[in-house]
């Protein structure tokens, strides 16, 4: 499936938006968190560490946001049919997120790595 966004409209020829790098991170909730993986899991620190780790993502772009929060992904990790990425929060606070349509979508909360460490 190609997931070019159709910019034709506004003058700009169309892009793909994986490849954009240069764009501001964006973090989404899509779908309901996996079971045991979701916000009734985390403590206040972890709500805590999760909140100063969206101010910082709010001003960077992709680049900026995978140089230095992501972590090597685990090829057999999938959810939806897709790769699953992670973003350390913490030493032992990671998201995980699946990229879909230029969007970062949260699938996991794992406030203590349990998830392929």
């Amino acid at each position: 499936m190609d997931k070019r966004r159709d910019d034709t409209a506004f003058g700009r020829a169309p892009v793909l938006l994986t490849n954009r790098r240069d764009v501001r991170f964006e973090l989404s909730f899509k779908y309901p968190l996996i079971k045991g993986y979701t916000f009734k899991e985390l403590e206040k620190r972890n709500l805590s560490d999760f909140q100063r780790f969206f101010d910082k993502v709010a001003r960077m772009t992709v680049q900026q946001v995978g140089e230095s929060f992501a972590r090597p992904p685990d090829k057999d990790d999938s959810i939806y049919s897709k790769q699953v990425l992670h973003y350390e929060i913490t030493d032992s606070f990671r998201i995980h997120v699946i990229l879909e349509e230029g969007r970062y979508v949260v699938v996991r909360l794992d406030p203590n790595h349990i998830v392929h460490r």
